[in-house]
């Protein structure tokens, strides 16, 4: 999960990394003149007065500002390139549940119809979707907004419990140990493709820690039962850099590109996960903080059990564990792919994640008690 935010330039980053640290431009997709003139008459906007590239989120999704006749509105040609039955079908899935999120008092960036009517474009085996550009800031780290982003989990778990699972998203996520193992696997071959020996020692022994980890995380989550929890509806991708605010209040939740089938326990220890995370300034993974804030995991608890979708008593023993698998997959997945994370090299970025793993593994008791009190 690198960089993966819409409407707005001021988002925080997703993952243990440094706070506004951008994607590299030099692999940034990008749209060519013809194809924005193709895209966007399609929709119905009045005239264009200013178009500009939004540099921010995903680089292998291309995206506009555009201020026009209606107003602001951000245009992406999603992330997979060439479309496939299954791609489209997952992309129309994402705009239902947002729909849905939005029904159930959950802030979004609104979709946009086309003329024709739906919210979903296929031209070229590329797919386009055209968001209501959402003002805010990125999230500063406030108690408050920890329990505001808590409220709108639990609503959005809340929404999505009456569906029957669909077909259209996947299953699983970070606890699927097996593909974890193989991720981070996959992203130490990767990285080692242009590093030096030493370099590569340092990766090697990086990445056998997080593996002991996931044997011991593995073990402990089955014994504990995670295998009896129910599998929903999630978003997928629930994290500060997919947050819009307004002072302390929830402007919007954005990107469902990544819903899924998941244990919903998997998502709550996930967004507990990044909404505490203490702050990353700087470009160097190993100066950063290390640690949870106390005050900001006790303030998502709270505000999730206002109105909670499951007892976060019943999950609290499982969470602590399954952080510090959402760690090592949120780590590994971006690695694994492009031999580093959003530009910062593997070597710190995989130490500065076995850190935090290792932080939480002494920590266990202390975090699951915040979820039981």
């Amino acid at each position: 999960m690198a960089e993966k935010h819409e409407p707005n330039a001021q988002n925080d980053a997703p993952h243990p990394r440094a706070d506004g640290h951008g994607a590299s431009d030099s692999r940034r997709e990008r749209f060519t003149a013809h194809e924005i003139a193709q895209v966007l008459s399609h929709y119905d906007l009045g005239v264009i007065s200013a178009i500009r590239e939004y540099r921010r989120g995903s680089r292998r999704a291309a995206k506009l500002k555009l201020v026009t006749e209606r107003g602001e509105h951000l245009l992406k040609r999603r992330a997979s390139g060439r479309v496939a039955d299954r791609e489209r079908d997952r992309a129309t899935a994402s705009h239902r549940l947002q729909q849905i999120a939005a029904k159930s008092g959950v802030p979004v960036a609104s979709l946009v119809s086309l003329r024709t009517g739906g919210t979903l474009l296929e031209l070229d085996s590329r797919l386009y979707e055209l968001f209501v550009w959402v003002p805010g800031t990125r999230y500063a780290r406030h108690a408050e907004q920890a329990r505001a982003a808590g409220i709108a989990l639990s609503r959005l778990h809340g929404a999505f419990a009456g569906l029957e699972l669909l077909d259209e998203l996947p299953l699983g996520g970070f606890s699927a140990f097996a593909s974890v193992r193989t991720t981070l696997r996959q992203a130490l071959e990767r990285a080692c493709e242009s590093a030096s020996a030493e370099t590569a020692v340092s990766l090697q022994a990086s990445v056998d820690g997080m593996l002991a980890h996931l044997d011991r995380v593995e073990s402990k989550l089955n014994a504990k039962g995670l295998a009896m929890q129910r599998t929903a509806i999630c978003h997928g991708d629930f994290h500060p850099g997919n947050t819009l605010w307004s002072g302390d209040v929830l402007a919007a939740v954005i990107d469902f590109d990544s819903a899924r089938h998941e244990s919903i326990a998997a998502e709550i220890a996930n967004a507990m996960l990044q909404f505490s995370i203490r702050q990353r300034v700087g470009e160097n993974p190993l100066a950063w903080p290390v640690g949870l804030d106390p005050e900001n995991l006790r303030s998502f608890a709270t505000g999730y059990a206002a109105a909670p979708a499951i007892e976060l008593a019943e999950i609290a023993p499982l969470v602590p564990w399954l952080m510090m698998s959402a760690i090592m997959a949120e780590a590994a997945s971006p690695i694994a792919r492009d031999g580093d994370f959003a530009g910062i090299p593997a070597e710190p970025f995989l130490k500065a994640s076995l850190n935090l793993i290792d932080w939480i593994a002494q920590r266990t008791r202390a975090v699951a008690a915040v979820l039981g009190e």
